[in-house]
């Protein structure tokens, strides 16, 4: 092997790699908030592009050539790799603020949820805004939610669409829960009978 093929090999192995971290950043495309986001995810796709281009011209490069299409390649490169390293800053921002948003929507209500526990202690079972049931499902939804966020904070890439996915259906299941709860509770509290 030629030292010119090995340093083509090196360059698609080190591609190859930047094109894996290019894909997990892709896949979390549907995070992106704005154009200026989904401007980075098109820059790094073209920039992958020119790499691709540019190591295709290495393997046609005759030996006078070489050093200018091996230094087109190696800037070609460079350039991904910085642009993939300013994708990857932006989606982890915006990773940790969706974590952090759900997290503030779990703790506020875990808060309301607090208020009710001390509703029901103060009261008899059935003249509580909560079933014993209800709270039950309330504790054990947040407690879900919770560890749902925690895998969401762990996972890249693809799997981290699909534990959002499921910390999203688990929480429209206990928001719509604890909604009904606070409707019923209110219609018991002005007299009326619930539907």
């Amino acid at each position: 092997m030629t030292e010119q093929d090995a340093y083509i090999q090196k360059m698609e192995a080190e591609q190859r790699e930047a094109t894996a971290r290019f894909r997990e950043i892709e896949a979390q495309a549907d995070l992106a908030d704005s154009e200026d986001t989904l401007d980075v995810l098109t820059g790094a796709r073209a920039f992958n592009d020119d790499v691709n281009r540019e190591i295709q011209a290495l393997r046609r490069a005759d030996q006078r050539d070489w050093d200018r299409v091996k230094a087109g390649a190696e800037k070609a490169h460079s350039r991904f790799r910085e642009h993939l390293d300013r994708a990857g800053t932006r989606w982890a921002e915006l990773r940790e603020g969706y974590s952090r948003q759900r997290e503030a929507e779990l703790k506020e209500l875990g808060a309301q949820m607090d208020g009710w526990v001390a509703a029901h202690k103060r009261s008899r079972a059935e003249d509580s805004l909560l079933t014993r049931e209800e709270l039950d499902f309330i504790t054990r939804g947040l407690k879900n939610s919770g560890e749902l966020l925690k895998n969401l904070r762990n996972a890249r890439g693809h799997v981290w669409k699909t534990a959002r996915d499921q910390y999203e259906a688990n929480w429209r299941e206990l928001q719509e829960r604890s909604r009904r709860i606070r409707a019923d509770g209110a219609l018991d509290e002005s007299g009326a009978s619930p539907p």
